[in-house]
């Protein structure tokens, strides 16, 4: 070992009881930004959020939003004040308060995994549809300051081709858009590392097999 190598013993610093059971909802995870750090865990009709102190020692009030839709088919991403919960599924990105109110909705190019060109309006149409059930799918995020939103979906009018989208978090208006140049299975969003500021992001497509 590199004799200037600082070794670091990992030790527990705290433990947060996982507000769903497991059963029936994916395992728990911290989102994070500057300023604050949330513990979300999606079930099948909803969705629960901790506010986590500087330690992860401190709880907040724990959060429940309802889900538009079952969690196999898309995503989740909550505001830093945990007021909005942005939910990227198959058909569109879907923007919900904790009454379950829609504040906004962006319809985008289906995540079938099959080839599907349909202008879906609803999870209904496709529901009980063997070749949704294993949909690809994007993700969103948003900026630090909670104001805007990054989408990565599927082209509306070009499928399979993909684009990111930069959205005003309170109405849902595309802001910016540019295309990937990717044909992914699903993606990820994370925070640039060395700048905090809401206008750089960044997103990993992912393929499989």
């Amino acid at each position: 070992m590199d004799a200037t190598a600082v070794a670091h013993t990992a030790r527990l610093v705290a433990t947060v009881l996982a507000p769903l059971g497991v059963v029936d909802a994916d395992a728990p995870r911290i989102q994070y930004g500057p300023g604050h750090r949330l513990l979300v865990q999606r079930g099948d009709e909803e969705l629960a959020v901790v506010g986590l102190g500087p330690t992860g020692q401190e709880h907040g009030a724990e959060l429940r939003f309802p889900a538009p839709w079952p969690r196999p088919f898309g995503d989740v991403t909550v505001s830093p004040t945990g007021d909005l919960a942005v939910f990227s599924g198959v058909h569109a990105v879907r923007a919900v308060d904790r009454t379950g109110t829609v504040h906004w909705e962006l319809p985008h190019g289906c995540w079938s995994a099959a080839k599907c060109t349909a202008g879906h309006a609803s999870f209904e149409e496709y529901a009980d549809d063997p070749r949704h059930r294993h949909a690809d799918r994007g993700s969103a995020a948003f900026s630090p300051d909670g104001k805007l939103v990054w989408a990565h979906v599927r082209h509306a009018q070009d499928w399979p081709h993909e684009e990111w989208l930069v959205l005003d978090a309170a109405d849902g208006s595309v802001l910016g858009r540019t295309r990937t140049s990717t044909v992914g299975s699903a993606s990820a969003h994370f925070p640039h590392p060395g700048d905090r500021t809401p206008q750089r992001q960044g997103c990993r497509a992912i393929r499989a097999g």
